[in-house]
């Protein structure tokens, strides 16, 4: 009986590799790797690279160049962004729209069943058909809020090889197999933006222009001016330059009046957010529902309950205020570990 087919992403990382080799066992696979038009090598020298990588465990690779539809749908989502005064999250986007959209789209006209990545996450069912993402079992590595924005209907024909392993299982599978990543490091940065500041990133974009405004505390009073809105988000506390009693941090960026309003740490705090944008896996049998959010990456979950405001508007109520709320970023809802929704913050 033949083998289904996979095919996995291939980055030139480490866990890439090792979900590649692991699948290898039951499947029959082959790599994909994508070209953003941000590489930092040649792309002569990475095909070559992810070639030699590929060759350890003897399989194959294909490349696509996704340089133009990353450009008008990660890139500028991106720049966009920074210009209404949010402060975006790309990998949301990303993961969404080109790792479980585009390659996945991909994988099938080239009759593949599904696609796998490195990423420490699981899935999970339910008795009505609904697909979960779940925590990584390594708590550390866990990516679930990078994924929160993928639709179930792609979650269905994608493998998780990486989701009950831990990182220094997969140091001991590498080793003891003799698998060599091409990438060393593991990545910190947005992938377009490595080794630079997003300011300096924005700056050569051609629909940026900077423009001084002026800087205000929460009472009102202009105590200040800045050199451009893309060089601040909620709770920055560098680059304000404004002398007080204490230490000045963003509390709000209004692209329209281009000013910025800094006030005290303790102001930062709230106890409301409202999301748009809603990915759920599992719709809300009653309001209010009650679970807990995440708002960025490194926040821990906060218990909340959930209100609906409209079809495209939630409000979120947590039990205890959180800091920095900021217009942009992704607030994912957990139920333990499992994730029932997510969306953008809109404020």
């Amino acid at each position: 009986m033949a083998k289904k087919k996979i095919m996995a992403a291939i980055s030139g990382g480490i866990d890439s590799l090792v979900a590649a080799f692991l699948l290898k066992e039951k499947f029959d696979v082959k790599g994909i790797h994508f070209f953003t038009g941000y590489e930092q090598d040649s792309r002569k020298h990475i095909k070559s690279k992810i070639i030699e990588m590929c060759d350890q465990i003897n399989i194959s690779a294909d490349f696509l160049d996704i340089s133009d539809f990353f450009e008008k749908n990660i890139v500028r989502y991106f720049t966009k962004s920074y210009l209404t005064g949010q402060t975006p999250n790309p990998c949301l986007k990303c993961n969404s729209l080109v790792k479980f959209g585009l390659l996945q789209d991909y994988a099938e006209k080239t009759g593949f069943e599904k696609i796998a990545t490195g990423h420490y996450v699981r899935t999970s069912k339910d008795e009505e058909g609904n697909i979960f993402i779940l925590k990584g079992k390594d708590k550390k590595k866990d990516q679930s809020y990078f994924l929160s924005m993928v639709k179930q209907e792609h979650l269905a024909k994608t493998i998780f090889p990486l989701g009950e392993l831990e990182k220094e299982n997969i140091f001991k599978i590498a080793e003891q197999n003799n698998l060599i990543p091409v990438e060393k490091k593991e990545s910190q940065d947005i992938c377009f933006i490595k080794n630079k500041k997003y300011s300096q990133f924005l700056k050569k974009n051609r629909s940026f222009k900077l423009k001084q405004g002026k800087i205000f505390n929460s009472s009102g009073k202009e105590i200040g001016s800045h050199n451009g809105i893309q060089n601040f988000t909620i709770g920055q506390r560098k680059g304000i330059n404004c002398p007080g009693p204490q230490a000045y941090y963003v509390l709000g960026i209004y692209p329209d009046e281009n000013k910025i309003i800094v006030g005290p740490k303790n102001e930062l705090f709230t106890d409301k957010l409202f999301i748009g944008n809603m990915n759920w896996f599992k719709y809300p049998k009653k309001f209010p529902y009650f679970a807990e959010i995440k708002i960025r990456y490194s926040h821990l979950p906060q218990k909340a309950s959930i209100i609906k405001i409209s079809d495209n508007e939630y409000m979120g109520r947590f039990q205890d205020p959180v800091s920095s709320v900021t217009p942009g970023q992704g607030a994912v809802i957990y139920e333990q570990d499992i994730i029932t929704g997510a969306g953008f913050i809109l404020k």
